[in-house]
């Protein structure tokens, strides 16, 4: 486990320790649950991007017609 010193404004600070307090968890796990979120959706928009990239190219004729139709 790797410790980390963030600087983190207030206005977050304050969220991120009501979200605790109602959740009836620590700080600390609401900032790692949050990270898992972002870097989830981070790398499933990266994967979407690239799909839809590959699919572009594959099938560029097909989607050129189609603009045409």
């Amino acid at each position: 486990m790797v410790t980390r010193s963030v600087r983190i404004p207030d206005e977050v600070d304050d969220l991120v320790t009501k979200v605790a307090e109602a959740e009836h968890l620590s700080i600390n796990s609401v900032i790692v649950q949050a990270l898992e979120s972002w870097g989830q959706a981070h790398q499933h928009r990266a994967e979407v991007r690239a799909i839809t990239a590959e699919v572009m190219a594959e099938d560029a004729d097909l989607l050129a017609r189609l603009a045409d139709a």
